[in-house]
């Protein structure tokens, strides 16, 4: 990595931090933002992913609305954490192709009762 580049990526992450915290004070106001560091922490916990984080902020704003924003900076630290590891594990889950579902109709298949299979003698 050269040095444009290294300083590139810290702009880059500058800015991402600060964006994150512009969106966590417009989403939640009645909860101080985290700290710079927590941030930081987050980015490099997923990889740079920026949705991640707005997927946990967003979460936490709805959690605070539901609460009446009645919610200590610890509880959205950590309920925004919790949704964005949920949201980053389900984007990472195979999805498999619809050719590997079983239909329900060959699942479902009739079986015949007693008493038709008596008559059938």
């Amino acid at each position: 990595m050269t040095p444009a580049e290294l300083d590139a990526q810290i702009e880059l992450n500058n800015r991402k931090v600060a964006s994150l915290k512009r969106y966590w004070e417009h989403s939640l106001p009645s909860v101080e933002a985290p700290s710079r560091e927590q941030f930081l922490t987050w980015l490099r916990m997923f990889d740079h992913d920026f949705d991640v984080m707005i997927y946990g902020i967003a979460e936490t704003m709805k959690k605070s609305e539901r609460l009446g924003g009645r919610m200590s900076q610890d509880h959205a630290i950590r309920f925004a954490s919790k949704c964005a590891i949920s949201f980053r594990k389900a984007r990472a889950l195979p999805q498999l192709p619809s050719d590997r579902f079983v239909k329900p109709e060959s699942v479902a298949t009739r079986i015949p009762s007693y008493q038709e299979n008596v008559r059938a003698l």
